[in-house]
């Protein structure tokens, strides 16, 4: 009994979607349709016993249809459940004892039933799981979409304090002079374009401020302040100048391009500063105030190539300056300086 077969077509075409079979021929081409298998009167029987199952849902309808090849019998079970028509087909109930027919057929009809409606309960329960999937995927993306958004707006934000940071980190807010933050890495930059030449840091402590906050508050002290940075940034000097407030009352200049920073250069430097800074009272609110400070000097590829030990050794020179009376400028002498340490 080499004819059974057993397929699975659409509702809305009867084109064949075999689960399991076994040809009903060695030699029978392959079809694609059922109507096929059958000459047009027998093609008719089984276009009404198809529709038949349709319009009546997980019952069973049976037909003995021959086939059009061999022209062998088949008797065809069909029943329609979820969209789907399943279709046994068996070649060997003419060939059974009329007693057991019936009975046989009765097996057979709950049989194919029971499948057809465990197979639609199954794939309904895959189409649920599927839709469910598909919305848990929807919602992924969703908040998918929706953090990239968020995400956006940070890095913009992001940016944006980073350039606000930056330009706070770059300028003193007081002052405007490049700030405590960022002096090292200014004249890092000057120093890489001309590396071979000398450079001259000025460690600048003006002269009891102390008693300007004191006598006259902050806000004047304030005044005070930036009269003092704006002559600072305006001095003229040879070579490149950075203008810097280190802290508080502190402040450097850092001149870089010289040949050689000798005494010359310093003493040039003082007579510049003084006729241009200190010379005048700064004018402030509470009236004209006068000004002097103490300077404390060190030479770069002279003294040090350490910027963090070239400002250490022009602060340690203006503290020379202050102890010798203040309002005067001290050179760094490398001796001096071990000798004190050596103390410490």
């Amino acid at each position: 009994m080499n004819h059974s077969f057993f397929v699975r077509t659409d509702t809305k075409k009867v084109v064949q979607e075999t689960y399991w079979s076994k040809p009903i021929s060695l030699g029978m081409p392959f079809k694609t349709t059922l109507e096929s298998l059958f000459k047009q009167d027998d093609k008719d029987r089984f276009n009404t016993i198809f529709s038949n199952a349709l319009d009546h849902e997980t019952e069973v309808f049976c037909a003995h249809i021959p086939i059009i090849e061999e022209q062998e019998q088949l008797c065809f079970f069909i029943v329609s459940a979820k969209k789907f028509v399943y279709v046994l087909a068996l070649d060997y109930l003419a060939d059974l004892p009329s007693s057991i027919q019936e009975s046989h057929n009765q097996v057979i009809f709950a049989m194919i039933k029971q499948f057809a409606v465990l197979r639609g309960e199954q794939l309904m329960h895959a189409s649920e799981e599927v839709y469910n999937h598909f919305e848990e995927i929807q919602k992924l993306n969703n908040d998918l979409v929706n953090t990239q958004r968020q995400l956006q707006r940070a890095n913009r934000k992001l940016e944006q304090l980073n350039l606000e940071l930056n330009n706070r980190l770059v300028k003193d807010v007081l002052t405007g002079l490049v700030s405590r933050y960022q002096y090292h890495s200014e004249m890092q930059t000057v120093i890489q374009e001309n590396p071979q030449a000398q450079g001259l840091f000025v460690f600048i402590d003006i002269d009891n401020f102390k008693q300007v906050n004191d006598n006259y508050g902050h806000a004047i002290g304030d005044q005070y302040l930036v009269g003092f940075s704006a002559r600072l940034a305006s001095l003229s000097c040879t070579g490149v100048s950075i203008a810097m407030r280190i802290a508080g009352d502190e402040f450097g200049l850092y001149l870089h391009g010289m040949e050689a920073a000798d005494e010359a250069v310093v003493q040039h430097f003082y007579q510049t500063f003084t006729s241009h800074v200190t010379e005048d009272p700064i004018h402030t609110d509470a009236g004209d105030l006068p000004i002097c400070c103490s300077l404390g000097m060190a030479v770069y590829n002279k003294d040090t190539t350490n910027l963090f030990e070239l400002i250490e050794f022009a602060d340690f020179a203006m503290y020379q300056a202050k102890r010798s009376g203040k309002n005067s400028y001290c050179v760094f002498d490398k001796k001096t300086y071990e000798a004190e340490k050596n103390e410490d």
